[in-house]
C-alpha cells in the first residue's frame, strides 16, 4: 500500500519505515540460522559445517544484492515523489531488465566458481562436497533471491516497507517447514537445507507477484520501459553506493 512518507510527523514516518525494513532483513538472516539448527538436530558434524560455510557465502551475496537494489529504490522513490509516474514506470521497468539479467550472469559464473569458493573457505575436506552441494543449489536459486529485493525495492519506494517484511516472513516459515521435510524427513542434509532454502524464495516471489497484481500504484510496466538505458544503470550504482556509504558512517 502506497504512503506518502513527506507529510506527517518526521519521527514518526521514520519509525513506520524503519522497523519493518530492518526486520525484513534480519529476516533474511534467518535463512542460515535455521538451516544451521535443523541440520544439526538430524546430521553430524560434516553437514552441519556444509551448512555453515555455504550460508555465510550466501549471506554475501545477498548484502550484495540488497546494497544494488537501495539503488533502484531511491531512483523510484524520487520519481514517484515528484509525482511522474510515467518515469516511475521507466525506473521499473529498467531495474527489473538490470536486476535479472545481472543475476543470470551472476548465477552462470557461481556455478563454474563452485569447486574454487569451496576451496577458498578453507572447507575441511570432510564438509567439501556438501559445502559444493548447498551452493549448487543456492546459487541456482539467485535470481529468486534478486526478483524478491526488487519487488521489495518497488514497495519501499512507494513508502510501503510492510509488505517485503510479510514476504520473507512467509518464506522463513516456508524454509523451516522444508528443512524438517528435507533434511528430517527425507534425510537428504546439506542439499535438503539448500534446497528448502531455495523453493522458500520461490514461494516468496510468487507471494508477492501475486500481491503486485492486487496492488493499485499507478505504475505500468510495457515492453518499452523494459528496454535498457545505460544512464539508469549509472544513476542505481550511485544511488547504491551513497546509501551503502550513509550506512557505513552511521554503524
Amino acid at each position: 500500500m502506497e504512503k506518502n512518507l513527506t507529510t506527517g510527523g518526521v519521527f514518526k514516518n521514520i519509525v513506520y519505515f524503519s522497523l519493518p525494513y530492518l526486520l525484513s532483513y534480519f529476516l533474511q538472516t534467518l535463512y542460515g540460522m535455521a538451516d544451521l539448527f535443523i541440520i544439526g538436530q538430524f546430521n553430524g558434524v560434516e553437514s552441519t559445517t556444509a551448512v555453515s560455510v555455504g550460508s555465510q557465502v550466501m549471506h554475501m551475496l545477498t548484502v550484495m544484492i540488497v546494497g544494488l537494489a537501495m539503488g533502484s529504490t531511491v531512483m523510484i522513490g524520487r520519481s514517484i515523489g515528484a509525482g511522474d509516474k510515467r518515469r516511475a514506470s521507466a525506473e521499473v521497468g529498467n531495474t527489473v531488465t538490470m536486476f535479472m539479467a545481472l543475476s543470470l550472469v551472476i548465477t552462470a559464473f557461481l556455478l563454474v566458481c563452485v569447486k574454487p569458493i569451496v576451496s577458498l573457505m578453507s572447507t575441511p575436506l570432510d564438509a567439501a562436497p556438501g559445502t559444493a552441494s548447498y551452493l549448487t543449489i543456492c546459487f541456482i536459486g539467485v535470481p529468486f533471491i534478486t526478483a524478491y529485493n526488487v519487488i521489495s525495492s518497488v514497495f519501499r519506494a512507494t513508502g510501503d516497507s510492510k509488505s517485503p517484511m510479510y514476504f520473507v516472513s512467509v518464506a522463513c516459515a516456508a524454509n523451516i517447514a522444508f528443512d524438517y521435510l528435507f533434511i528430517g524427513g527425507l534425510g537428504l542434509g546439506a542439499a535438503g537445507a539448500a534446497l528448502g532454502t531455495t523453493l522458500a524464495q520461490t514461494l516468496s516471489v510468487i507471494v508477492s507477484l501475486a500481491f503486485v497484481r492486487r496492488m493499485k500504484t499507478g505504475l505500468r510496466v510495457s515492453p518499452k520501459e523494459l528496454r535498457p538505458q545505460k544512464k539508469s544503470f549509472g544513476r542505481y550504482c550511485g544511488s547504491a553506493s551513497r546509501s551503502r556509504c550513509r550506512t557505513a558512517l552511521y554503524r
